[in-house]
């Protein structure tokens, strides 16, 4: 009963306790890494490839008359992230963020099942007007659940970029305010995000950007804390699983 009272509250540590903490984003900070300047140097190369060159939306295969599905071309542009990573850059994917769950701090480890529970609860009741008649469609569901698959690594290579490579080298060349504040100008103002300033009204580019600065705040903050690029990665999954791929399903339906 006193392990269970101090998940609430730790008494001799006179705060509160793992369960409570991650909700009031109290998480334990975690050293950087220690890679050199030349790697750093290459992880700056690989998100410029990635975001400036390729695309995120493999725009050149559609200058040569092709398309991939977001299923196909998103699982690629993760596999080359990851491939520059470990390969050329020669950086651990630790130091990206990916850490093993027996390096998870205690609070990492029960914030992140209960925001991944309620993450999913709250989306269902909103978006269950889209995703309700799904259960009246069988024959949609494997192009539904590739739809979902696309979007949950479409949000997780967001993360990975942005957070786990750009913002992890920036913080090392800029520090720990002008660095993460930086690599989240770049993911609000950059290709990612550049369409909505072309082609939609001053108020629809405002309100949209000022979202996705303000939600990429929250992740910056949270990926500077705890390096781990499990936590945002899949919580901006979900979401993306959501907000997109609900949609996307409605529109099979209709």
């Amino acid at each position: 009963m006193a392990a269970l009272g101090r998940l609430v509250y730790d008494s001799q540590a006179r705060r509160l306790g793992p369960l409570l903490r991650g909700h009031l984003l109290l998480f334990d900070q975690r050293a950087p890494p220690t890679y050199s300047a030349a790697t750093g140097a290459r992880l700056l190369v690989i998100v410029a490839v990635l975001e400036l060159v390729v695309g995120p939306r493999f725009h050149f295969l559609n200058w040569l008359g092709e398309y991939w599905p977001a299923w196909l071309r998103v699982p690629l542009l993760l596999a080359a992230a990851l491939l520059g990573v470990r390969w050329w850059a020669k950086a651990p994917f630790g130091d990206i963020g990916f850490l093993r769950w027996r390096d998870w701090t205690a609070t990492e480890k029960l914030y992140f099942p209960q925001v991944v529970l309620l993450a999913n609860a709250v989306f269902l009741v909103v978006y269950f007007w889209a995703l309700g008649p799904l259960v009246h469609y069988p024959r949609i569901w494997p192009r539904a659940a590739l739809l979902v698959g696309g979007e949950l690594l479409w949000g997780f290579y967001q993360e990975l970029v942005y957070r786990g490579i750009l913002q992890t080298e920036l913080t090392r060349r800029f520090g720990n305010v002008r660095g993460p504040l930086a690599a989240n100008l770049a993911y609000t103002f950059g290709p990612l995000h550049f369409y909505h300033l072309t082609g939609y009204s001053a108020g629809h580019a405002i309100g949209v950007l000022s979202a996705t600065f303000a939600i990429g705040l929250f992740f910056t903050f949270i990926f500077h804390r705890t390096r781990n690029v499990w936590l945002v990665g899949v919580c901006h999954g979900i979401g993306n699983a959501y907000m997109n791929g609900a949609m996307h399903i409605a529109g099979l339906m209709s």
